[in-house]
C-alpha cells in the first residue's frame, strides 16, 4: 500500500505542477527561472550560495539564470552585509507570476473538488491535514 500512496501522490503533485505551468506561457521564462522564483517568493531573499545548493544547481548556472530574471525585472540583486555576498530577492513584477500560477493551481482543484462534492471534499482535507501531520512528525524522527 505504501508504494501505491507514494505514487498517487507523485502523480497529483505533478498533475498540479503541470496545470500550473500553463499560465508560463503567458511569460518569458523557463522552468528553471520558474523554480529560482518560486524558492524567493516562499522563503524570501536569499544568498545566491544557499540558492544555489536550495536547487540543487552551480552557482555558475544559479549566475545566469538570476541575470536574466534581473534583466527582465522579475529578481533584484543586491550586495548583503558582506560585500562580497549578494542576495537575490523576488520583485512585486516577478511576485505576479507565482500568483498568477497559484491561482491557476487553486482553480484547477477547484473545479476537481466541485466533481467529488462538497462532502467528500471536506472528508479529503481532513484526510490530507492528517497525512501531512504524521509527514511532519516521521520527519523530525
Amino acid at each position: 500500500m505504501k508504494r501505491e500512496v507514494e505514487k498517487l501522490l507523485r502523480e497529483i503533485c505533478f498533475t498540479v505542477k503541470v496545470e500550473g505551468r500553463i499560465v508560463l506561457k503567458d511569460y518569458a521564462i523557463t522552468t528553471a527561472q520558474f523554480d529560482l522564483l518560486q524558492r524567493l517568493y516562499f522563503r524570501g531573499p536569499m544568498k545566491m550560495v544557499d540558492l544555489s545548493q536550495s536547487l540543487g544547481i552551480a552557482k555558475s548556472t544559479l549566475s545566469g539564470i538570476a541575470k536574466r530574471l534581473e534583466t527582465a525585472g522579475y529578481v533584484e540583486r543586491k550586495r548583503g552585509i558582506d560585500k562580497r555576498v549578494y542576495m537575490l530577492s523576488i520583485s512585486e513584477k516577478g511576485k505576479k507570476i507565482i500568483d498568477s500560477v497559484i491561482e491557476r493551481r487553486v482553480e484547477f482543484i477547484g473545479k476537481v473538488l466541485e466533481n467529488i462534492g462538497e462532502h467528500r471534499s471536506r472528508e479529503l482535507l481532513k484526510l490530507l491535514e492528517k497525512l501531512k501531520e504524521e509527514m511532519e512528525k516521521c520527519r523530525s524522527r
